[in-house]
């Protein structure tokens, strides 16, 4: 990114938000880049790629996974992944760096359909080379161009995979994705699958901006789409959902909202390489603001066909969002049970709030002006435990509260000085035990001296 650009970001930034939270913008932006300046995206070591590749040979040699996994894997089926790659006058270099990384794959069972809704030939030139190369790439003329959604749907309903992965057309994948995602699916038995990813420049010499994501969390989802690429899914689920064009734009955010949030397993692994140029959506702030409204129109419209009663609202950070339950995350959510925010001191630092399994204070020190690496500091979010300094809790939970602390929950018997860590997290694991979900909301703050 250019100064210049920087510059004009930054300048639109305080705009919307005002000098305070700009100045803590610019210096995050300024870590970032000194961040990507350090960031060494290392591709999958050869061994790996041998041994799965090997290992690839006797499945294919009829092995039983069992034989090759372990005894979890006996008698479970290989899943013939259907890759959909819906394609408009796609560059030729990144085409072939696409369909390069496809076949480079170290799991063998995947066919991958692209869908071509171009006005001239140049897709169906150097696909028609490729699929003389590999009988697994499949070409699907498109009669006219009906917009990312219309077009991957055209894509899913012509494969025959027992799940299909979404890859855009200018992007590539890391040569063990599939495989990776196969021995999820085995492990696991999900619907949905997706992995870490990072970006890269338009010639992928530069890598940056690895986003290495949480497993499944619900209360992130609802602020963004986190989950983004690589996107996995049962090919019967994505039958029934389908992409929706009016969510062009944001289409896959739409999907994830839609789908089950069950049966979903994390790769926490970067196995999909994002470019950024001109024409994408990684590289172009206008598309950046396009899909942004896209993304708030489809949760906006999530909330209303689930009955939530809940406004929608861009936040400071472009494609996220800020949600506001009425007339509060109780009434509005009956999943939830208890709000926690964080404890910052006379130095605007944080020093409670969102607790970690060993009882250590998750963003511990960080200005809370800052919004951290994917603006998780920033973001609601689900939480294993919050601080009873700064919670809320459903009426429900009132008796267990009473039970953890030894007192009833007006009271807030908190002592200066007292460290509630162990009963924080006891009540939290109990009122998770009871069905109710943990929650962190960054806009509720307790100030201490």
């Amino acid at each position: 990114m250019s100064v210049s650009e920087d510059i004009r970001k930054t300048l639109s930034y305080y705009k919307r938000n005002g000098l305070s939270d700009t100045f803590y913008a610019a210096k995050e932006r300024l870590d970032e880049r000194r961040a990507r300046e350090r960031y060494n995206y290392v591709p999958a070591p050869a061994e790996l790629v041998r041994s799965q590749q090997a290992l690839w040979q006797c499945l294919e040699g009829g092995d039983d996974p069992g034989a090759v996994f372990g005894a979890e894997y006996t008698g479970k089926h290989l899943p013939l992944i259907s890759v959909l790659v819906p394609a408009y006058e796609t560059d030729e270099f990144f085409l072939r760096e696409l369909l390069e990384s496809v076949l480079a794959q170290t799991y063998g069972k995947w066919e991958l359909i692209l869908a071509d809704a171009s006005s001239t030939g140049k897709v169906a030139a150097v696909s028609s080379e490729y699929i003389l190369k590999d009988s697994r790439i499949h070409y699907l003329r498109l009669p006219e161009n009906k917009g990312i959604s219309a077009n991957t749907n055209a894509a899913a309903a012509a494969a025959d995979g027992d799940y299909v992965a979404f890859l855009d057309h200018d992007d590539f994948l890391e040569p063990n994705a599939l495989f990776e995602a196969a021995l999820g699916i085995l492990k696991t038995d999900c619907e949905i699958l997706y992995t870490d990813e990072d970006k890269c420049d338009e010639k992928a010499q530069h890598y940056f901006e690895p986003n290495r994501k949480p497993d499944f969390d619900y209360d992130y989802l609802l602020t963004n789409n986190y989950i983004c690429h690589l996107l996995v899914m049962k090919r019967g689920l994505f039958l029934a959902l389908k992409l929706r064009s009016e969510f062009d734009g944001a289409q896959d955010y739409d999907l994830c909202l839609r789908a089950p949030k069950t049966k979903i397993c994390h790769v926490a692994k970067i196995l999909y390489h994002w470019r950024t140029h001109e024409g994408s959506t990684a590289g172009n702030p206008g598309s950046k603001d396009y899909a942004a409204e896209r993304g708030r129109l489809a949760l906006e419209q999530y909330f209303q066909e689930h009955h939530i009663h809940a406004e929608v609202e861009h936040s400071r950070h472009r494609g996220f969002y800020k949600v506001t339950y009425i007339p509060d995350i109780f009434s509005a959510r009956r999943d939830v049970g208890v709000v926690g925010g964080k404890i910052v001191n006379r130095r605007h630092r944080i020093v409670g709030g969102l607790l970690q399994q060993d009882g250590s204070v998750l963003y511990a020190g960080r200005h809370e002006k800052e919004s951290g690496p994917m603006h998780r500091m920033d973001t609601r979010q689900d939480a294993w435990a919050v601080d009873v300094r700064c919670m809320k809790i459903r009426d429900e939970l009132r008796p267990l509260y009473r039970d953890v602390f030894g007192a009833p929950y007006e009271s807030h018997i908190l002592t200066a000085g007292t460290d509630y860590t162990e009963q924080s997290i006891r009540f939290c694991r109990d009122a998770y035990a009871l069905g109710y979900n943990i929650v962190w909301d960054p806009d509720m703050i307790l100030r201490i001296d």
